[in-house]
This record gives C-alpha cells, sequence and structure tokens, in this order.
C-alpha cells in the first residue's frame, strides 16, 4: 500500500476510516474510482462537471467537503482541459461555487492522492464566535 501521511485535514477517526477502507479495497483488488462510480454522490451536476460529495472529508477544518471533477477521466493537469471544461468552470466558479462554499483546496502534486482524475475540493470553513 502507498504510504499515508496524515495533514491534519481530517479528524483522527475520519483519518483512521480513510486508511482502513484504502487497504480493504486494495487487498480486495478494488480500483475504485470516485469521480467516474459516483451517481449515489452526485450533489450538483453541470455539463462538463459534477459536484459531489468527499467520501473522507476535511472535517478537522470544514464542515462541508465536496468536489468538483470533470466527467471525462483526464489527469489532474489544468492544461489537459478543454476550451468547454474551462470556459464552464470559470461559470460554475462565479455563479455556484461562490455562494455555497468559503474555498477551494488545490492539492499540488506531492499532496495529490488520486492524481488520475482531475478535481478540487470545494470547502465551507469550520468558524467560531470570537
Amino acid at each position: 500500500m502507498t504510504n499515508i501521511t496524515r495533514t491534519f485535514l481530517r479528524t483522527e477517526g475520519m483519518m483512521t476510516k480513510y486508511m482502513e477502507v484504502m487497504k480493504e479495497r486494495e487487498a480486495k483488488g478494488i480500483k475504485y474510482n470516485p469521480f467516474t462510480s459516483n451517481s449515489e454522490i452526485v450533489v450538483k451536476e453541470f455539463r462538463y462537471w459534477n459536484i459531489i460529495e468527499n467520501e473522507f472529508p476535511y472535517d478537522a477544518v470544514a464542515t462541508t467537503t465536496h468536489m468538483i471533477a470533470t466527467k471525462r477521466e483526464v489527469p489532474f493537469d489544468w492544461s489537459l482541459l478543454n476550451e468547454e471544461e474551462k470556459i464552464e468552470f470559470e461559470k460554475i466558479k462565479k455563479e455556484y461555487i461562490a455562494e455555497h462554499y468559503d474555498a477551494i483546496w488545490e492539492n499540488l502534486p506531492k499532496g495529490q492522492t488520486i492524481s488520475k482524475h482531475f478535481h478540487l475540493n470545494l470547502l465551507v470553513l469550520k468558524r467560531e464566535v470570537i
């Protein structure tokens, strides 16, 4: 199994669940891709993109963790998106994401756990009154 490091974006309980599920899938030879096996977790559908639930949310820092992913399978590389995907993403960002989330989180290559499919994390951050 690939070494997994903890970044403290997930609580200890969520990280334990994540590691257990990944080990179980690997042991069973399951090649699960949440971006192509996602009909039950789609939050919002667009022409070229889906917003989906994150099975293992960043629950230490966010109350909501969704992901926006291309419908077509494309590696995580902005230059590989076609013009229609780029245009629609910018429209979604302005008209939907800005209204529903606090942040767009892009994991760079060093921190990517799923680099085979283009996706960004959408977060509603935890807050407290001070």
